[in-house]
């Protein structure tokens, strides 16, 4: 069963799901950008937003954590963006 990481997005139509599968790692790289690279590392999605270094590349991590451990019919983990907003979310 395909398991995803949700990202709540402030100006999306609503939550953006992302597959485990498909993610290497991700990085902040400043309170409003961060990266969440995939598979091969040449391409990335790019979040932008607000309090970002308030710990999402560690909330992804964690994430992907929690969704390898739950059963599989629970295929989808909500990413905790306590703290933090995400107003863009694109593929680069």
């Amino acid at each position: 069963m395909a398991k995803y990481i949700t990202i709540n997005s402030s100006d999306d139509a609503g939550n953006a799901h992302i597959s485990t599968d498909k993610i290497l790692f991700a990085e902040t790289n400043s309170s409003t950008a961060a990266k969440i690279y995939l598979l091969d590392g040449t391409k990335h999605i790019a979040i932008t937003g607000t309090g970002l270094t308030s710990g999402f590349a560690q909330n992804v991590n964690a994430a992907l954590v929690t969704a390898a451990q739950t059963s599989w019919t629970n295929a989808t983990v909500a990413v905790d963006l306590t703290g933090m907003t995400v107003t863009g979310i694109a593929i680069a």
